[in-house]
């Protein structure tokens, strides 16, 4: 009998086995979620995933959607207290860019996230039509003198954005073929998936950080040079922030596309690009050089009350949006005084494109506790330190919130309003010249007095033997 019940353990051990791997390769919480599916030709239909942040970056493919084309991929962290622990989770953003407008079945979606293949079942997205905004490309790209535009003739190009950046400011490169609305050459792509990624290989720069568009097919845009139109195909956008003031080499390219239709045999073109360099300006000399963000920045914030009393529970909410590089944000929170209490419930660092553009965005939501009365400036609390590039100086983003608070001051030392039926519930509140026998502090009186009256009766006792 006693073999038998081993042998059963054995066997319901080698039944639990199985399951518990199981369990270990679905223990990730990933959560799907798609945009509206209600949107204008100008506007983007999104897909996204949320997963617990890992010590690796996770490998994932998004779906393709028929009648629409792949934009850039976004990402953002964020952190969330939960039971007085924080949980990162990282939120990556697929957009899509609708190709006209109708009404677009789109069937059972496949999303691949480490490996697991997830599920979206089939939905209609409803594309109306949108004002569609002309592209001033014109006036903000320098066209080099290389190029000539007489005649009439496709050109590749790698630009920058910025001609001379600041350390640590964004400049965002773009490699594209520009083809001109009266092209009478037939053109065709010639294995892009291979020669694209050589090629940015060769332009990146090596000093930078990069956030990458993630264009993973090309992005067609309609532009103009000195008023003649175009058509853009790009290849790659990333926007870059320079490390130090070295100079930034951007080597000439060559890119090969076939000529010719279906009738004529199809010959290479090879079409290069023209090769430039980037003089990074050194910022002013200070203690906060390479530490703060460089760019343009703006500062969203909300409050839930401006009048509240001592001991009420106040909301206040941040975002900072720039196209500066957002991890160099602080991350410390806000220190509490004797005046006011300060508690993080949440914070999240994004990043995404927006428009020819990386944006940053710092959000927080912060509880704030009055503890005495008065009127306090949340500016002298809450401020951001970045390098404007536009005044060329470092600047600060301050709130602009006054709270004005009403009440009596609070014991931050002693706070029992959530002991709710514990045994020092409201003792803070309990007049201490109230005093019972039974308190430590009446019996300590009471020894001493006792012990007073047999020192003074040793004392007579002496006198009275010294007196015989």
């Amino acid at each position: 009998m006693r073999y038998f019940f081993i042998f059963l353990a054995a066997v319901c051990l080698g039944l639990l086995l199985p399951s518990s791997n199981l369990l270990a390769q679905t223990k990730e919480n990933i959560f799907l979620q798609t945009g509206p599916k209600s949107i204008s030709t100008i506007d983007q239909f999104s897909l996204q995933f949320s997963i617990p942040q890992g010590e690796q970056m996770p490998n994932y493919r998004f779906p393709e959607i028929n009648g629409f084309r792949k934009l850039g991929v976004s990402r953002s962290k964020a952190s969330n207290f939960e039971n007085n622990q924080v949980v990162q989770t990282l939120t990556f953003t697929q957009y899509y860019q609708p190709n006209a407008p109708g009404s677009v079945l789109v069937p059972m979606l496949e999303l691949e996230v480490n490996k697991q293949l997830f599920r979206i079942e089939p939905f209609v997205i409803q594309v109306v039509p949108g004002l569609e905004k002309k592209e001033e490309i014109a006036s903000e790209i320098q066209v080099p003198a290389q190029v000539d535009l007489t005649n009439n003739k496709p050109f590749f190009l790698v630009r920058s954005d910025v001609a001379r950046p600041f350390v640590g400011q964004a400049f965002t490169l773009t490699m594209s073929l520009y083809v001109p609305a009266n092209n009478v050459l037939e053109l065709s792509f010639d294995r892009n998936d291979i020669q694209i990624p050589d090629l940015i290989q060769q332009i990146r720069p090596r000093n930078c950080w990069e956030e990458n568009f993630g264009l993973q097919v090309e992005r067609v845009l309609q532009v103009t040079f000195r008023g003649k139109k175009y058509t853009e195909y790009r290849f790659f956008q990333a926007s870059y922030f320079a490390l130090d003031d070295h100079i930034i080499q951007i080597p000439s390219v060559r890119l090969r596309v076939l000529q010719g239709g279906k009738s004529k045999e199809k010959t290479p073109l090879y079409l290069n690009s023209p090769a430039f360099r980037l003089q990074p300006k050194v910022l002013p000399k200070h203690i906060l050089s390479g530490k703060v963000p460089v760019g343009r920045y703006t500062l969203q914030e909300s409050l839930d009350h401006l009048k509240a009393k001592t001991g009420d529970y106040l909301t206040y909410r941040s975002q900072v949006i720039g196209d500066g590089n957002s991890i160099l944000w602080d991350a410390k929170a806000v220190a509490s005084d004797y005046f006011l209490s300060f508690n993080l419930l949440a914070t999240e660092r994004s990043v995404f494109p927006r428009r020819d553009q990386m944006f940053g965005n710092k959000s927080d939501i912060v509880r704030i506790i009055p503890e005495q009365p008065g009127k306090f400036a949340l500016a002298n609390y809450f401020s951001w330190i970045y390098f404007n590039v536009d005044k060329e100086r470092f600047d600060t983003l301050r709130s602009q919130f006054v709270i004005t608070v009403q009440g009596q001051p609070r014991d931050r030392k002693l706070d029992t309003s959530l002991e709710k039926g514990g045994i020092y519930e409201a003792i803070e509140s309990q007049d201490s010249l109230q005093v019972h026998w039974n308190r430590w502090v009446n019996w300590r009186q009471l020894v001493n007095f006792v012990l007073i009256i047999m020192f003074g009766f040793i004392v007579f006792l002496f006198w009275r033997a010294s007196k015989k």
